[in-house]
């Protein structure tokens, strides 16, 4: 179930959410881990990439030695929940005319993935060309305009370099191979222009660097695939994965996110990570407060037509912050997992969508209970004076009860303690000014009767 990420005209492919859906990963939050391949054209990065992985990505026939791989391919590793990208191979001649590509799906895989394998042969260690080290000169100076333009709590971010030196004859050892990759990477990183901020900042503040040698897949066999195995065990127990190395997107986002960053890279602009992961949460968290937003609406519709007609629900305040938890509770388990400026502020937009629903039902309810006391309590006095020699003395018992009666009603419906949006008192008043003329009426009309 390979997919066509970006074809060989540079077009992101509309079908990615549902291919991560149809991958069973759509669920996976952070669990899951993006791995990228580069390197010459005729390398063997699929074959390496199916090997390690189990993956299907087509390889080279060794006959007609052309490019297999055009544009960026995706596919999900057998037993992991990793996504890995098959990227075109660079120094093509089929891409002779536009060597910007191998730029951009440099600068595509760095933003994408959190490692990178850069696969070469024995042979191109120490050649400029053959070694891409041009690319990963454009590697670094993307790096540092990644990082340099980050907010303080991501500054741990890094990637992994992960060089796969394959057909290793072993007459040289790989500590040299190692020693000498290293110093052409410094070299390149020592003259990179740096903002004035990154002056004193090292490569390997940005990258972690790894090297394996892989011996020859044909005349070593045996060998080639016990390698192969170790490395695939390093993946399946995740022990070359680093927190740091996540880009901290949720799996249902990375469709989104991916598009994002190849819109940015196609066009030329600076890559701008932090700006690309707000504007993915601010249309994560727009979908799922919606989602949210919805299922509250739809609950209680029997109690809020009750409400409407006057009646008083007994418990309404608890449905009602009832309704209220569920849909935060929703959107922070579904939102929570992006970037928190975001996140946290429209959850208070959402809060305040919430409560500007809920506010008119609590007032509703405040009234109602106002209206019920006050007749009862009149019911009461009427009842009362039916009785010869009634004292008002019982009247001033009942108007207390009844204002005790409200208050435990008003303090049942408040949905935050201390909100002011919760307030009661103001109807509180009304209900004692209400009761107090019911009682000055009585008194007067007695003494009228009297008179």
């Amino acid at each position: 179930n390979r997919l066509q990420l970006i074809d060989h005209k540079k077009r992101f492919t509309p079908n990615l959410s549902n291919q991560i859906s149809d991958w069973g990963l759509d669920n996976a939050g952070f669990d899951y881990n993006i791995v990228a391949v580069f390197g010459s054209q005729s390398t063997g990065k699929s074959t390496l990439l199916n090997e390690v992985f189990g993956t299907n990505f087509d390889v080279m026939d060794d006959l007609k030695r052309q490019q297999t791989t055009k544009g960026i391919w995706m596919c999900r590793a057998r037993d992991m929940n990793v996504l890995v990208m098959d990227v075109e191979g660079t120094d093509s001649c089929e891409r002779d005319e536009d060597k910007g590509f191998e730029r951009k799906s440099a600068l595509f895989s760095l933003a994408s993935s959190e490692i990178l394998i850069i696969n070469l042969w024995e042979h191109q260690v120490g050649l400029h060309q053959g070694a891409n080290m041009g690319l990963l000169k454009t590697v670094f100076e993307v790096n540092l305009s990644l990082f340099g333009n980050q907010s303080q709590d991501s500054a741990n971010s890094s990637t992994l370099l992960l060089f796969v030196i394959r057909d290793h004859l072993g007459r040289t050892p790989l500590d040299d191979l190692q020693a000498t990759l290293l110093a052409d990477m410094q070299g390149i990183w020592d003259s990179i222009s740096k903002p004035a901020e990154l002056e004193d900042r090292e490569l390997t503040d940005f990258f972690d660097l790894s090297f394996m040698a892989l011996p020859h897949k044909i005349y070593a066999a045996e060998n080639f695939e016990s390698d192969v195995r170790t490395l695939r065990r390093r993946f399946i127990d995740k022990s070359i994965f680093k927190p740091g190395y996540h880009k901290r997107i949720p799996a249902d986002g990375v469709a989104f996110y991916m598009e994002r960053i190849w819109q940015q890279v196609r066009a030329n602009k600076d890559l701008d990570l932090p700006t690309q992961q707000e504007l993915l949460a601010q249309f994560r968290c727009d979908e799922i407060s919606a989602g949210a937003l919805t299922e509250f609406n739809n609950q209680g519709e029997s109690e809020k037509q009750q409400i409407v007609t006057g009646k008083v629900i007994s418990g309404f305040g608890e449905m009602m912050r009832a309704w209220r938890s569920r849909a935060l509770s929703r959107y922070d388990r579904e939102a929570s997992r992006y970037h928190q400026d975001v996140y946290k502020r429209k959850r208070a937009d959402l809060v305040e969508r919430l409560d500007l629903t809920l506010s008119p039902l609590f007032l509703r309810q405040l009234r109602n209970t106002q209206s019920d006391v006050l007749a009862s309590f009149k019911a009461e006095i009427d009842r009362g004076l039916s009785i010869a020699g009634y004292n008002f003395v019982d009247a001033s018992k009942r108007q207390a009860s009844a204002v005790a009666r409200f208050i435990g009603g008003a303090r049942e419906a408040v949905i935050t303690e201390g909100d002011p949006t919760w307030q009661w008192e103001s109807e509180l008043q009304v209900l004692q000014k209400d009761i107090q003329a019911i009682i000055d009426q009585l008194r007067k009309d007695r003494k009228k009767a009297r008179i």
